[in-house]
């Protein structure tokens, strides 16, 4: 992806391409109707109007894919970690994020339409957009005017205590639980993730087709987004720490106290090894860089080799894969980190730094070197997955000719072991009926 491309503003995409947006948008909406599950219909008030110009007819687009409409949508360029200054000007995060500053990335320098930029920094760039408010605030009960309006219906779940927990729902899921977690939890099956993989994917290809590579290399990072969150076990898995029965008896018998208590401890020990694995990334002098960058790249040689992308390839791939490593780096997470931040469900990290009231930072002597060890190598193991899988996605995306193959779903034996157990109790039960009707026949 060295290839070079010009920056260009969403509006000038829009208006070049906006009658085979209509149809293309259509199109999608019917192909997330057949193949998610928890597709929610789009109101048709909200359907793109390609007679529209200017700010009007951007409005009408992220309505149309239903997104935060207020999300700048800029451009802009992530520097690479150690990268010269290149003399652009920097960008205040509230010029590309509707997030804070603590969680909008690193500074970012502005581009001018036409400024030539590498595909692979459009990639790395965008792959980062979706966490700066594009899914913020658009269910029915959250704040603001869009929930009512864009047919999502109730947020299933999430943190509501924490500014971006809105956005929960369209970076999670759980397609890979156990068939009885769905009919306990019903709430855990609504995901809008693969309609936002199958919504960007589309219109990256739409955007390459139509002579628009900064836009396809964009959408597709956009796409990369939701894969790689799900290649992460807390994104994968509803509670990596608790087994199916546990899973099932606090969703059907919990109080509401349990219930917040499990939801307080999950949060924390997804932000707490986030964070560590974040910062890691960040500092050039931190001790497990080089792990997790040689994982990445695929140049450890240890890399497993990922299928060529194909439909809910990120559900049945990239989240299957992150579902199995969840209860192992479970207690990991809870071994390894100070017990205020993986074992209190009194103590809200997240909303404790969101608030500026906690700066724990997990490289200040907190994490001995025993503890070190085993999340890196359990975080290289996840990282060496999703470097293999975004280079996938990506030869898919490079390849304009890539039929969108059809899914292969996994064989869920759990599925099958349960319709077992049921015929076999039942052929249980008619055989003790059977037998003591006989029984009776014989005594008369």
């Amino acid at each position: 992806m060295g290839t070079a491309v010009e920056a260009e503003e969403l509006e000038a995409f829009l208006e070049a391409e906006r009658d085979g947006l209509a149809a293309l948008l259509a199109r999608i909406e019917n192909r997330a109707e057949a193949e998610t599950g928890a597709y929610a219909g789009m109101p048709p008030a909200l359907a793109f109007d390609p007679t529209l110009r200017g700010a009007a007819l951007r409005e009408s687009f992220l309505r149309a894919v239903r997104v935060n409409p207020r999300v700048p949508l800029s451009l802009f360029r992530q520097p690479a970690r150690g990268e010269a200054p290149t003399g652009r000007p920097a960008l205040r995060p509230e010029d590309y994020s509707l997030i804070g500053s603590e969680l909008a990335g690193a500074p970012m320098e502005a581009l001018e339409p036409g400024a030539s930029i590498s595909a692979l920094d459009v990639v790395a760039t965008a792959s980062d957009e979706p966490d700066y408010g594009l899914d913020v605030g658009l269910y029915a009960d959250n704040a603001g005017p869009l929930g009512s309006a864009y047919g999502f219906g109730q947020q299933p779940f999430g943190n509501p205590a924490l500014s971006y927990g809105s956005q929960a729902p369209f970076h999670m899921a759980f397609a890979n639980e156990d068939p009885v977690i769905a009919l306990a939890a019903p709430f855990s099956t609504r995901s809008q993730a693969a309609y936002r993989e199958i919504q960007y994917s589309s219109l990256a290809r739409f955007a390459f087709e139509t002579g628009h590579p900064y836009w396809g290399w964009r959408f597709a990072g956009w796409a990369l987004h939701y894969s790689e969150d799900l290649g992460e076990p807390y994104h994968a898995r509803m509670i990596p720490g608790q087994g199916t029965l546990e899973t099932m008896i606090l969703n059907v018998f919990g109080s509401e106290g349990a219930k917040d208590g499990v939801l307080v401890l999950l949060s924390n020990r997804h932000l707490v090894v986030e964070t560590y694995a974040y910062q890691a990334l960040k500092d050039p002098g931190c001790p497990s860089l080089d792990v997790f960058e040689a994982a990445l790249a695929g140049t450890d040689g240890k890399s497993p080799a990922a299928p060529a992308y194909r439909r809910s390839w990120m559900y049945d791939v990239a989240a299957a894969e992150a579902y199995s490593a969840g209860p192992s780096l479970d207690r990991i997470v809870a071994k390894s980190f100070p017990a205020r931040y993986v074992d209190d469900p009194s103590f809200d990290f997240g909303l404790a730094k969101e608030q500026g009231r906690d700066s724990w930072e997990p490289y200040g002597g907190t994490v001995d070197e025993a503890a070190r060890a085993r999340l890196d190598a359990a975080i290289a193991e996840r990282y060496r997955a999703i470097g293999a899988q975004t280079r996938a996605y990506a030869a898919y995306m490079r390849d304009p000719t890539a039929p969108l193959a059809k899914r292969r779903t996994p064989f869920d034996p759990r599925g099958a072991g349960y319709i077992a157990a049921i015929v076999a109790i039942a052929a249980a039960i008619a055989f003790l009926v059977a037998k003591g009707r006989a029984k009776r026949r014989a005594r008369r």
